[in-house]
């Protein structure tokens, strides 16, 4: 299939795989990305043979080949799990913010559901938990680079009782309460009909925040996930100033059909490169890691052109 986007895969996809990995595990996948130390840097979501969750530093020179820790970070508990036990903590975003690392996460919390996490570090071994966790149920949350309008900001991605949700946004004064919530809205389009939610770290762009995103719709026989792209309004990022109606990747490649999940895009980060390429990281059906790439002026130039 020739679908015409902004977003080409890379040849050699994919990048990480379970049998790439230094020790054995059963999957790799929706990993959070970020520039540190001149290199690329993944949180990556590792399960092990007994399905248990721990995430995994790895880094790149190129963007393309890394090296993967052979430990999992040290990540102490949060207050809520420390009362209640750990929680199954998932899909990692990465935020540079004011000269320290914010990382959002999924976590799992038992009976209670999931909830939003979020932890601080300034090395990627000693992390600092945020004393608490969101209210259920909640996930996909990226804290914003910067302050808007002198508060904190973030995207996440309420839970209905029926497993659907869409991207909200909210803020805070201090990155423990929060509040000021507002949907987007995202607009209505035939792949995003059960739940969309926020993917990549948000871009600042003199034309607006540049936002990947993840959305969902059912099949006759499965869910099937795609990324698309907007551009979200500077100064109140509730706002969308531009979505196009086409999705820019959908599940195709067998890497992507194939795995523990099929049919599965999923993109956790984002990096642009020193050559201005833009390197979007993304999860292929729940089992490996995969490179799209793109640039920044590409992308807020393809949601202007195909503004709904």
């Amino acid at each position: 299939m020739n679908i015409k986007t902004p977003l080409v895969r890379y040849e050699k996809n994919p990048i990480i795989t379970p049998e790439t990995m230094p020790f054995r595990c059963y999957t790799v996948m929706n990993a959070g990305a970020t520039l540190f130390e001149d290199e690329v840097l993944l949180i990556l979501r590792v399960e092990t043979c007994a399905r248990e969750t721990e995430f995994y530093v790895a880094k790149s020179k190129d963007g393309v080949n890394f090296t993967v820790s052979s430990e999992p970070i040290r990540y102490p508990l949060s207050e809520p799990e420390k009362r209640y036990g750990k929680a199954h903590r998932f899909d990692m975003r990465i935020t540079k913010l004011e000269g320290t690392y914010y990382v959002c996460h999924a976590s799992w919390l038992g009976k209670f559901g999931c909830c939003i996490g979020m932890a601080t570090t300034k090395d990627f071994v000693d992390f600092e938990p945020l004393p608490y966790l969101s209210e259920p149920s909640n996930r996909n949350a990226v804290l914003f680079p910067e302050k808007i309008n002198g508060l904190y900001a973030r995207l996440d991605r309420p839970q209905n009782f029926n497993g659907t949700g869409e991207t909200w946004i909210s803020y805070s004064p201090d990155l423990t309460f929060w509040g000021m919530s507002m949907p987007l809205n995202v607009p209505y389009t035939p792949w995003n009909t059960r739940k969309n939610g926020a993917g990549t770290i948000p871009i600042k762009t003199e034309k607006g925040w540049l936002e990947i995103y993840h959305a969902t719709s059912n099949t006759c026989s499965t869910e099937n996930y795609y990324l698309g792209v907007m551009l979200l309004d500077l100064e109140d990022p509730s706002k969308i100033i531009a979505a196009p109606r086409e999705f820019i990747l959908a599940a195709e490649k067998d890497y992507e059909c194939y795995g523990q999940t099929p049919n599965v895009v999923f993109t956790s980060g984002a990096v642009e490169m020193p050559d201005g390429t833009l390197n979007i990281y993304y999860g292929a059906a729940d089992t490996r890691m995969c490179l799209a790439r793109s640039t920044v002026n590409e992308l807020v130039e393809y949601c202007l052109q195909h503004r709904l």
